[in-house]
């Protein structure tokens, strides 16, 4: 049945790969009797990871949305991959949902995608501690762990083990203070008194009153004055601190064992917020104006986008949000991101790939439509007497490109289309041409995201596919002023071709691009022919002096020309323009731009050595070092992007597969020297093979 927003809860699974979230995410669902028997990531047959290629790879690749019901409660639930070449699905889950889950590796500790996740999720936030049961499991150490890298964060535990590796039994709750034994695979739990042997019992127990009595006067005075908390006033003190974001709730236990499933439950319902307990959101009306939007099922509906996709069963699914309103089955709304109508068909939840319909859902819950095949992530769906526009996702730039081409040229235009699709479903994979280089180049998180997505296209499509390092959109400007004059006269019987220019170049403003200026007097050249002379200067500077690669940042001023009254025409002008500027640039100290990219490096501390050795070495200068705690350190520097076409593999080698970064343009910068005039050449050459 559709829940009261109060009742809600929407929580997403963050965490580094094989961490156990999938497992988790069985055992809540199996624990809520959503599922007979919990699936196993091994056996290919869990609810959250069920396309062919994460059951073959046997890792999550697309976040996952499920739902169950826990003590009249609703927990929608959302499954993200841990590799970093899926942090969209990530940030779009951080979007949809209203906490997050971190699922630690009992073993492993942090790592370092968690604390990446970290840092981007700026909502209330619980961990839960797996793989208890692992031989060298050590809750203390990751306790210590997560202080040492959230320095500004207080973690409270709620449980701690009995026991570790195959030891582990159980957990103690330390708020009733009485050990939890899971039995009948998480199904059932014993409760009894806690073992004498546990260590750090009174100590934990005391962080936690502290900490819960710390949010609220009242419960401060009366801890104080030696008086005895109950339950209730405890889980009121530390959910007044997680929503305020001070402190983090701990919970450990083994999602493979299905143990300490039913205490993490409890705990998401008695401490994570509510879409109402979050407040309002700002959100634009149809005038652009800022508008507060609070979570209330009585106002005008509006949902948000965060996740689209293709089904081979039921075509493309829209999962959404419920920011505001009641949204119904079989209703008409108004995409305001696109302008236009949508009339909605049936309206379900989520569990999988299972889609289960529904009448209507309230503000807070998450569901999905069917067939909207005008409608993409991140758009926003409103109430048509009722237009707003919610705030876009801010999701992460690809960072790794490969220009593409299909082994068959009859199947490029059907493997464009696809890879179309695919951009649509997933906003960090992207294509485009590149009219310059006369290339398609997909970009995207890393190399297995790039693979993952051709792999599908030859196996569904029997599509073969090349990838090359794609071209560098180099630029080409001048450095001084410089003068030219240029006639352009041809007789051919009939009407003859005459015009003539005189014109000055010279540098401006970079970013500006192009400045005309337009000083004729005198009427030597008649206005007519004006935009013929600016077409004839465009021209020139997409074609470029010293190796083809478009002028940028260059003014032109046309003081002076020459018409003849029969035989001038704006092709005359044109052409004549555009010679006298190519003219001119050769006077004007033309030098060739580079782009330079801004690169953002997170690394553990032993690599960082290495790393500035390398971006030394790749022409790169380093603007700023950073220490993110727990040994994790941050470079940022600005590097040539030809020399960050295999960045993503270099620093793999580099770090072992444990670091990461973000790429974004910065600016063009000029190129001389040997690299320049090696660039040059082989552009020179490449026309020339063209032109042969």
């Amino acid at each position: 049945m559709p829940y009261d927003t109060k009742n809600i809860r929407n929580i997403a699974l963050f965490g580094h790969s094989y961490s156990g979230k999938t497992t988790l995410n069985e055992a809540m669902l199996f624990t809520a009797h959503m599922m007979t028997e919990m699936g196993r990531v091994a056996t290919g047959n869990t609810v959250s990871d069920y396309t062919e290629q994460e059951i073959k790879k046997q890792m999550s690749i697309h976040s996952s949305v499920s739902y169950l019901e826990w003590n009249n409660f609703l927990i929608n639930i959302i499954d993200t991959p841990g590799a970093p070449d899926f942090i969209g699905e990530s940030v779009a889950a951080m979007n949809a949902s209203g906490c997050g889950l971190f699922v630690i590796n009992a073993e492993n500790g942090v790592e370092i995608e968690t604390i990446k996740l970290w840092r981007k999720c700026n909502t209330p936030k619980m961990v839960f501690i797996n793989k208890m049961d692992k031989e060298n499991a050590d809750y203390e150490r990751c306790l210590a762990n997560l202080k040492e890298n959230f320095k500004d964060i207080t973690f409270v535990p709620l449980n701690i083990p009995i026991g570790h590796g195959k030891d582990f039994k159980g957990a103690v709750d330390l708020i009733d203070r009485e050990a939890r034994y899971f039995e009948e695979n998480g199904k059932k739990t014993r409760r009894e008194k806690v073992p004498e042997h546990i260590e750090g019992l009174d100590e934990h127990f005391k962080e936690m009153i502290e900490t819960a009595v710390e949010s609220d006067d009242i419960l401060m005075t009366k801890y104080f004055e030696g008086q005895e908390l109950t339950h209730e006033e405890i889980v009121t003190g530390l959910k007044k601190a997680i929503l305020k974001g001070t402190i983090v709730p701990v919970l450990c236990g083994d999602a493979y064992m299905n143990s300490g499933t039913m205490s993490l439950l409890d705990c998401i319902v008695n401490y994570m917020p509510s879409p109402s307990d979050k407040g309002n959101i700002i959100a634009k009306d149809k005038s652009d104006n800022d508008i507060e939007m609070e979570p209330d099922s009585t106002k005008p509906v509006t949902i948000f986008v965060f996740k689209t996709t293709i089904d081979q069963f039921s075509g493309k699914i829209t999962f959404f949000r419920v920011r505001r309103g009641q949204v119904r089955h079989d209703t008409e709304l108004y995409d305001s991101t696109n302008n236009h109508k949508e009339k909605c068909g049936k309206l379900y939840k989520v569990v999988g790939k299972m889609l289960k319909e529904v009448e209507f859902l309230n503000a807070g819950d998450i569901g999905a439509f069917t067939k909207l095949t005008n409608v993409f992530t991140n758009d926003t769906l409103c109430d048509p007497a009722n237009i707003v526009i919610l705030p876009k996702m801010d999701i992460p730039q690809p960072i790794l490109s490969y220009a593409i081409s299909a082994n068959n040229k009859n199947d490029e235009e059907k493997l464009i289309l696809l890879l179309q699709k695919v951009a649509e479903e997933d906003l960090t994979f992207t294509i485009q041409y590149n009219a310059e280089t006369k290339q398609n180049v997909i970009s995207a998180m890393g190399e297995t995201q790039i693979k993952i997505v051709l792999e599908k296209i030859k196996e569904k499509n029997k599509i073969e596919t090349s990838l090359s390092e794609p071209q560098i959109a180099y630029r080409e400007t001048i450095r001084k002023k410089a003068d030219a004059e240029y006639t352009h006269k041809k007789q051919s019987g009939g009407h003859g071709q005459f015009g003539k220019v005189s014109i000055e170049i010279f540098p401006i403003e970079e970013g500006k691009y192009y400045e005309f200026i337009n000083d004729i007097v005198g009427g030597v050249i008649s206005k007519s022919y004006f935009p013929g002379c600016e077409k004839g200067f465009h021209e020139a500077m997409d074609a470029g002096v010293l190796a083809g690669f478009k002028v940028v940042d260059v003014g032109v001023r046309l003081f002076d020309g020459k018409e003849h009254p029969v035989d001038s025409s704006e092709l005359s002008f044109k052409l004549a323009s555009r010679n006298a500027f190519k003219e001119a640039m050769k006077n004007a100290n033309p030098v060739l731009l580079e782009p330079v990219m801004e690169l953002i490096v997170y690394t553990d501390h032993k690599f960082v050595g290495d790393i500035l050795s390398d971006l030394s070495a790749k022409r790169g200068k380093v603007i700023g070092e950073e220490s993110l705690g727990g040994g994790i350190e941050l470079i940022k520097a600005h590097v040539p992007q030809t020399e960050l076409l295999r960045y993503a593999v270099d620093l793999k080698s580099i770090t072992s597969g444990t670091g990461s970064f973000e790429l974004s343009f910065y600016n063009y910068q000029p190129l001389t020297g040997k690299i320049a005039d090696e660039i040059i050449a082989k552009a020179k050459k490449n026309v020339k093979e063209v032109e042969d």
